[in-house]
């Protein structure tokens, strides 16, 4: 068992991890900013990016890289530091450190050597996202960014299918248009989703709709910017069963002697999904 308190003690350093803007500069806080010019080395996942983005908040600090390619060889570095009695502060390129990057791996290691990690609150994209999507928030789940291959997808999207919760995850643009077609062969074709763009930007943007709706959409528009996909809760779960699910029920009903045809109407009118969505998905 650890208790951590937040008082300040000079002989050992604190981690600070510190959210930086999602795209608006005006969402660093003053905390923020305070911090990232106090602390004795900034770990930042890109030192490129966000060089540009402490020169822009007027912070001049030492940099040192933290990024997932390195991180299990820099930690014990830092955690040196840390010791010696240097506090440092970690960001992204973009909102809350530890969330989809390696920040939690310096964090276990300041909790294995009683160094104290002090969270400052700030920009999250996909809380951002979710308190606009019109979906409950309350729960939610966060998935982050999914595989890329397209069965471990579909694996993730049957949870998605039956959970009582919004579920949350991250895409980028140029892989968008594959993993809504890969949703769509899962998901009932009007359970509603949400795909949230350039965030706080001049150009942000929510597509809501359902999830045929989504996808046609894509088909006529470019995905652009870095997006937060949300797909709502399983309301009632005899309505929004899986595309497997469905095919299924078909297959018990043909082997009791009832023609296709017949079989792939009658699941249709009990699941109220559209017959010929389900016709294509049997026969594909």
């Amino acid at each position: 068992m650890q208790v951590q308190s937040s008082f300040k003690d000079d002989k050992i350093g604190h981690l600070y991890l510190v959210p930086t803007p999602i795209g608006n500069l005006e969402d660093i806080t003053l905390r923020a900013k305070r911090i990232l010019a106090e602390a004795d080395y900034v770990a930042a996942e890109d030192t490129r990016t966000s060089g540009i983005l402490l020169e822009k908040i007027g912070v001049h600090n030492h940099m040192l890289s933290f990024h997932k390619y390195n991180s299990k060889e820099r930690a014990p570095e830092l955690i040196k530091l840390l010791k010696s009695g240097k506090n440092i502060a970690e960001i992204s390129d973009a909102g809350m450190p530890v969330i989809s990057d390696p920040g939690y791996i310096l964090v276990q290691e300041c909790i294995k050597n009683d160094i104290p990690v002090i969270p400052l609150p700030g920009p999250s994209a996909f809380a951002t996202a979710l308190i606009a999507s019109g979906f409950d928030a309350q729960p939610f789940t966060y998935y982050g960014f999914l595989s890329r291959k397209s069965s471990e997808q579909k694996v993730f999207f049957e949870k998605m299918n039956k959970a009582p919760a919004t579920s949350i995850f991250y895409e980028a643009p140029h892989r968008l248009k594959k993993t809504l077609k890969n949703l769509g062969e899962v998901l009932s074709p009007e359970r509603q989703i949400v795909c949230a763009r350039e965030l706080t930007k001049i150009h942000e943007e929510f597509i809501r709709g359902s999830v045929k709706e989504v996808i046609d959409y894509f088909d006529q528009n470019d995905p652009r910017g870095e997006f937060v996909v949300l797909v709502s809760p399983n309301e009632d779960q005899e309505e929004t069963l899986s595309w497997p699910e469905l095919i299924k029920q078909v297959d018990e009903l043909v082997a009791q002697d009832i023609s296709k045809k017949d079989a792939i109407k009658q699941v249709a009118k009990e699941n109220k999904v559209s017959k010929n969505e389900l016709y294509d998905k049997y026969h594909q």
